[in-house]
């Protein structure tokens, strides 16, 4: 069983692990999502116009698209989508190409501060880290999306399905539940996986689980923190329209900084076993020391 002060020793080391050895990789990590966000929006365009999306009309699209985006950011987001519309599937290719070109750049940046985390000083080569990087993206991108999805737009989601399906108490209950459930174990199984393929020396999932797990719950309370923050800081007085895409910004960064967490906390796990073997090995030496 582990002490209380042994916790506070490993969460000392685990921060100390990531700052400030990861603040640079966090915000580059911060940048490059930024990067994919307009392409992303166009290759969702594309796909609303279709059959599969049931949309026919470029501004209902571009209505249901911007509907949830802070009032600051929706005219300029929402004229993007206009000019670009028409044209959708023609820059279809090229929003996906750079959502995937900036997509595995975050996953390479991620699996660079993993390394640096542990301490590892024999790093993958360039080719290697590229495949890695996009194979990781197109594992995680799914669940990451639905994540997020469910976590940013869990409470309209929920208004809504209350106005389709009706306003009954247990139900609403049951997706009262459910939706940041979902989210929390979407988030930890993406981060299972990251962990895991990020570093090819872990042997097992069950070494990376407790640090996703540390992740999630970090995730979580920086989503209601960082939420009650940015409805009481006046970001929109100072910035302007750009008050939106600034606490967007920072709050990519600070997921970056969650996801080195996590690594850490299974670098300490894994440090911590590996200390315990060798005292293992050297009890059971001089043991046999003394037998001879």
């Amino acid at each position: 069983m582990i002490s209380a002060t042994e916790i506070v020793k490993r969460g000392y080391s685990m921060f100390a692990r990531v700052f400030p050895r990861c603040s640079m990789i966090s915000q580059a990590i911060a940048f490059n999502l930024f990067l994919a966000f307009f392409p992303a929006l166009l290759l969702a365009v594309a796909l609303a116009g279709t059959r599969i999306g049931g949309k026919t009309s470029l501004l209902e699209i571009v209505q249901d698209l911007t509907e949830f985006l802070p009032p600051g950011s929706r005219g300029l987001v929402s004229q993007f989508l206009v000019s670009h519309g028409p044209e959708a599937w023609k820059v279809a290719l090229l929003g996906w190409s750079g959502t995937l070109l900036a997509g595995s750049q975050v996953m390479k940046l991620v699996m660079e501060g993993i390394h640096i985390i542990y301490g590892d000083e024999e790093k993958p080569g360039f080719l290697h880290r590229q495949l890695r990087g996009l194979l990781l993206l197109l594992i995680t991108i799914a669940p990451l999306l639905s994540a997020a999805v469910l976590g940013i737009l869990g409470k309209p989601i929920r208004h809504w399905i209350a106005h389709a399906v009706g306003k009954h108490a247990i139900l609403r209950g049951w997706w009262n539940i459910f939706f940041p459930l979902a989210a929390m174990v979407l988030a930890m199984l993406s981060l299972t996986v990251i962990y895991r393929v990020a570093r090819p020396k872990e042997g097992s999932l069950r070494n990376v689980l407790p640090g996703a797990a540390v992740s999630t719950l970090l995730w979580w309370v920086a989503d209601v923190v960082f939420g009650a923050y940015v409805q009481r800081v006046p970001y929109g007085v100072v910035y302007g329209g750009l008050a939106a895409v600034i606490g967007l910004i920072i709050w990519m960064e600070l997921s970056a900084v969650i996801i080195f967490l996590g690594a850490a906390w299974n670098a300490e796990l894994a440090e911590s076993r590996i200390r315990k073997l060798q005292q293992s090995h050297a009890g059971a030496a001089h043991a046999e020391c003394g037998l001879t």
